[in-house]
């Protein structure tokens, strides 16, 4: 089988003693016939299980089309100034904010992605790579365009704009968006050019934060005022759509078919990363745990950054803990910068003028903020012997890692603060944002003892459907006398309970 002899020099391998490199297209069609030969049940079996959750989802879009039209037509009837600024207003949050998001959730997923044995058996071997990647690449892009689509369509109907303009946004956002796929996948390509993606994320939430403060500290007007939506119902407003359709779809196809010729520059590290990624949150998606999906973007993060400059610890025992906490959190500056542009979110609500569902968006939106802070509390939360070793009871580490998260909840509350009203209701916001992520964070594995619950999808653990809502709970419990409107002695009452209760109680371990 060697060409040389072992004596002078290294054995050098024929291709041809191996015969010709078969192409992707064979490898998938000799897959795909392997599995079919061990598949058990046949396609209409399958289909008998799935029909219910494919009814399921029907039944659900059609509600939601339903409640977007009413909300459009309802929308469509306010004719205030605020109401026309509003919608001049709404493509430069939610554009940038949908660029920024589909770039963080790509890049933290490859975007391209092949399991681990796709990895060790397909591209370390002379087969093309391209072309074992491009299903992969195909299915991103098409993800793209329906988030694009959906995105689009809804942001712009709840607001009351006129259906071409639906549409006609809807082509726009989506090639958007489209085109913000195949620059991820171009990222994907090299660490530095990941980088500068992921800065010019946090550059675009920024930029999205910046008409958000504007749309709630402008004075409402209530004076009535013409409409300034153009009329795309005439024949030169339709012939504008289908000319800017026709070059958007023109570019977006011209720059995915570029994009998919570099796939060869991919590593196999980064494809096979994102594999083994989507395999961790499709565990945590089954078992309905989303503390186990951040535990599983935090490992990819870390083991990506391999390692850290130490730095010498202060202080004995709590204090020295809650200072590694502090340093913890700021060696993940993204999370932070993330955290507070969310702010966003209640200053653009206020600025809609809906004031009811300003404490519910910022609880929310606060919650989102803290959680990703609360990963040194899940580490012990979840180990029995990190927490003898520490030589602590597992309520005080509850009370000292939540320090950190708890000054950011804080402060995060306080600058929400002129959107919020009063400070009586931002203390209610912080506190439901604190408690919901500590609990969230420190609840124990889902359960699956106990009697099975039937479902059309199977036998389902019962401890399933609490797993959730953990967090949520104390955060509308908090949030209740606000959303109720009780008085300000209600309002800091009830939260300082919570609080009470929460670190007073000592948690279960696993």
């Amino acid at each position: 089988m060697s060409t040389a002899d072992p004596v002078d020099g290294p054995v050098v391998f024929d291709p041809a003693d191996f015969g010709a490199i078969p192409t992707s297209k064979e490898l998938r069609r000799w897959m795909r016939k392997v599995r079919r030969g061990k598949a058990d049940r046949s396609v209409w079996q399958q289909f008998e299980d799935i029909y219910l959750v494919i009814f399921a989802l029907a039944m659900l879009g059609a509600t939601g089309g339903n409640v977007v039209l009413n909300l459009n037509d309802r929308s469509a009837g306010c004719t205030t100034a605020s109401c026309g600024w509003l919608l001049d207003t709404v493509p430069l949050i939610l554009v940038p904010l949908l660029v920024s998001g589909m770039l963080r959730v790509l890049l933290s997923i490859g975007p391209v992605s092949a399991s681990r044995a796709t990895g060790f058996w397909l591209l370390a071997t002379p087969v093309d790579r391209a072309s074992l990647l491009r299903p992969s690449y195909r299915l991103v892009m098409v993800g793209a365009v329906v988030v694009g689509a959906l995105a689009a369509v809804v942001g712009w109907a709840l607001f009351g704009t006129n259906w071409s303009t639906v549409g006609e946004a809807a082509v726009l956002t989506t090639v958007v968006l489209l085109c913000t796929a195949c620059v991820t996948v171009w990222a994907q390509q090299t660490a530095a050019r990941s980088r500068r993606a992921l800065w010019v994320a946090d550059g675009l939430l920024v930029l999205a934060a910046v008409p958000a403060l504007l749309l709630a500290i402008r004075p409402r007007e209530e004076a009535a005022v013409t409409s300034t939506l153009v009329d795309l119902n005439n024949g030169s407003a339709q012939i504008r759509l289908v000319v800017i359709s026709a070059i958007a779809v023109l570019v977006a196809v011209a720059l995915v078919v570029f994009t998919s010729r570099t796939l060869n520059n991919l590593s196999r590290q980064s494809v096979v990363a994102g594999g083994e990624l989507l395999a961790g949150i499709a565990g945590a998606a089954i078992t309905l745990d989303v503390s186990l999906l951040a535990d599983v973007v935090a490992g990819r993060h870390w083991r990506q950054v391999g390692r850290v400059k130490s730095r010498r610890g202060r202080g004995s025992r709590g204090v020295a803990m809650i200072h590694r906490e502090f340093v913890r959190v700021l060696r993940w500056p993204r999370r932070l910068v993330i955290g507070f542009a969310l702010l966003v979110v209640p200053y653009a609500v206020a600025g809609t003028g809906y004031d009811v569902l300003v404490p519910i968006a910022a609880g929310l939106a606060g919650f989102i903020a803290v959680r990703p802070l609360m990963d040194g509390l899940r580490s012990v939360c979840r180990s029995i012997g990190l927490v003898r070793a520490l030589g602590m009871d597992l309520r005080e580490l509850r009370v000292i890692m939540s320090v950190a998260p708890g000054a950011f909840a804080a402060l995060w509350a306080a600058l929400a603060t002129p959107a919020l009203g009063s400070p009586a209701v931002a203390f209610a916001v912080a506190a439901g944002m604190l408690t919901g992520a500590v609990r969230q964070a420190s609840a124990r594995p889902p359960s699956y003892s106990g009697p099975l619950v039937a479902s059309p999808m199977g036998a389902i653990p019962p401890g399933l459907f609490s797993t959730p809502i953990r967090g949520f709970d104390l955060l509308l419990v908090c949030l209740a006398p606000v959303l109720l409107g009780l008085s300000d002695t209600w309002v800091l009452v009830i939260p300082s309970i919570v609080l009470l209760i929460l670190f007073s109680v000592k948690p279960k371990q696993n």
